[in-house]
């Protein structure tokens, strides 16, 4: 059991000392009664927590603790995401988000079964990335169209999953994980076309401004850009104008999107958007990132952009005047 700080103020490090060395460096399972560290002091759950967290960090296997306090629980799964422990921070998610379970069903009539555009839709929105592929090749099997599979089928999911995170119902690692199904999904369909592409909605080429190193929103867009049908040229992170602009010419491109996260690299979007302009590539401009607002895109004049991901898809569609 951990002594109270409020006597020993040294022994809390000892003991997150002994947990690490016992755990890591010796391999044995630890145990802790972890509310004692606290008494004596005012604000006592908010203490426990704290510490709590800390020894799980340290590596400790198993804790004594109250299971209706908020603030410990509330530890503890915090914890367990920031440590790996909670995939894709499902319960957490589970706890937090006020629905029942991460990924909810789409409502079908009790009595008929799902069709298979239903079947295929829901393995989107599940992020069953296991079973998509057997699902896709029962839906070739049974003569459904690759063009109804795709837009009927895996996109109808993918709006589901876009509407469910507009709204609140699900997040972003559910996000992700229904991209990567449909990536693995759309995998399986162009090994059908026997070496053919899918028709392109649009070729949409994106870029982290010079002097930013950050791209997983970026990342992200490609992704469900991919996901929906548009080719992307992805030119990665810490991209000059100069060479955004030669390859907006030499791959013929639809739009542009430029992302930042720091408001150091800001300034870079107008430099790119300017170069693009002046070297007159008629191309759209998206601007996105923490630090990028529809003012700032409106006063370098960017022709779009988005908060999240999912917008940045719906806005270039219509800037595209794409359908489907």
């Amino acid at each position: 059991m951990a002594l109270t700080v409020s006597a020993e103020q040294d022994q809390a490090i000892e003991t997150l000392k002994a947990i690490r060395t016992l755990s890591q460096e010796m391999g044995i399972a630890t145990v802790l009664g972890v509310s004692n560290i606290s008494f004596g002091l005012p604000n006592r759950p908010l203490l426990s927590a704290t510490f709590f967290a800390m020894a799980l960090e340290a590596g400790l296997s198993a804790a004594i603790v109250n299971p209706k306090d908020s603030e410990m629980m509330g530890a503890f799964r915090s914890a367990m995401v920031l440590l790996g422990k909670d995939l894709r921070a499902e319960r957490y998610i589970d706890s937090y988000a006020g629905i029942v379970g991460a990924t909810p069903t789409i409502e079908t009539a009790s009595d008929s079964p799902a069709t298979m555009r239903e079947r295929l839709a829901q393995a989107i929105i599940d992020g069953d990335k296991d079973g998509v592929v057997t699902l896709v090749e029962e839906a070739l099997a049974d003569d459904l169209e690759i063009l109804a599979i795709s837009n009927e089928g895996l996109l109808a999911g993918l709006e589901e999953v876009g509407r469910r995170f507009g709204a609140n119902q699900i997040f972003l690692p559910q996000v992700l994980l229904s991209a990567d199904t449909m990536k693995t999904a759309f995998g399986r369909l162009k090994q059908e076309m026997k070496g053919s592409e899918m028709a392109s909605l649009g070729r949409i080429m994106m870029a982290t401004v010079e002097g930013d190193i950050h791209d997983i929103g970026k990342n992200i867009v490609c992704t469900l850009l991919e996901n929906y049908g548009f080719e992307v040229i992805d030119l990665g992170k810490n991209v000059t104008s100069a060479t955004i602009v030669k390859r907006a010419v030499e791959e013929d491109v639809d739009a542009v999107g430029l992302s930042a996260l720091m408001t150091t690299t800001l300034q870079q979007m107008q430099v790119t958007v300017d170069a693009l302009r002046d070297a007159g590539v008629k191309v759209f401009t998206m601007v996105g990132g923490a630090v990028v607002s529809q003012e700032y895109a409106d006063e370098i004049g960017a022709d779009l952009y988005a908060e999240d991901a999912l917008e940045a898809v719906d806005k270039i569609k219509k800037l595209l005047n794409v359908t489907k």
